[in-house]
């Protein structure tokens, strides 16, 4: 069964998908429904979520009898209305930032790449102080936040499989001009890091010449076969074509990458230039 977040998307793609095959307009079956045609866009687009006595009118008026199918819908949206952890940082997080979280929680694989700064996946809690508005007072709190993605993510019994690449610019900016001991902590976390079993990070070296990333960082989450999430500056992507795009530049992302011990030794060449 699917996750909340990822589940959701399926429902109300399914709800979509009856009432075109039933050749229905929204305005219609708002109608019948006797709810307003706003609700229904809400419902469609994900917007809200559905209540499970609201699926069961609908599901009965699009003539949805197969009682393993109406189960499965309703446990779809039984899921949609629990509370899960990151629930109470809702109010630190901008735009689509915690749908992204959501989903990121369910996936089975995540490939990003970083132009500017270690992602927030690979961060230290100095590193993430570091790069953090200090003037908000709700900056340790988007400190603690990123520290339990990272436990909750890491710390399951088959954490997803996590694929980073980082611009070499990234290894050599220190985000407080003096403290070079803080980026050599980060560079020695994220050699560490690379050596998990789920991980792989790799370095696009400055003479890589012209790639994907130069169109800035992005990250693909992968929930299985043709199934995938764009996050691209901060707003998510669910479109097939896009998709498939950015699969293809992960693609080829690997192919101007250093390898993996490769990658490796040069963050530890700068680790031990910085001591």
């Amino acid at each position: 069964m699917s996750g909340p977040i990822v589940g959701k998307r399926r429902l109300r793609a399914e709800l979509r998908r009856l009432r075109r095959e039933r050749e229905l307009t929204q305005d219609l079956v708002a109608a019948e429904m006797e709810w307003s045609l706003s609700k229904l866009i809400r419902i469609e687009n994900g917007t809200v979520a559905i209540s499970v006595s609201d699926l069961r009118s609908l599901l009965a008026y699009y003539r949805v009898h197969d009682p393993r199918t109406v189960d499965e819908l309703l446990e779809l949206a039984r899921a949609a209305k629990r509370r899960m952890w990151w629930d109470e940082y809702r109010a630190l997080l901008a735009g689509q930032q915690i749908t992204y979280v959501g989903f990121e929680a369910e996936a089975t694989s995540i490939g990003e790449f970083a132009p500017v700064m270690f992602p927030t996946l690979l961060q230290t809690r100095r590193y993430a102080h570091a790069t953090s508005d200090v003037e908000s007072p709700l900056a340790e709190r988007r400190v603690e936040f990123h520290a339990r993605r990272q436990e909750e993510l890491f710390g399951r019994e088959e954490p997803p499989r996590v694929e980073l690449f980082l611009d070499e610019s990234v290894l050599r900016r220190g985000p407080v001009p003096g403290d070079e001991a803080l980026l050599v902590d980060q560079l020695e976390h994220a050699i560490e890091f690379a050596q998990r079993p789920y991980a792989d990070v790799r370095v696009i070296a400055l003479n890589a010449g012209y790639h994907p990333g130069w169109e800035g960082d992005f990250t693909l989450l992968e929930f299985g076969a043709d199934d995938g999430v764009l996050y691209r500056q901060q707003l998510l992507w669910e479109e097939p074509e896009l998709i498939a795009t950015y699969r293809r530049n992960l693609e080829r992302l690997r192919e101007r990458a250093l390898p993996s011990e490769a990658s490796a030794d040069l963050m530890r060449q700068i680790a031990h230039e910085l001591k």
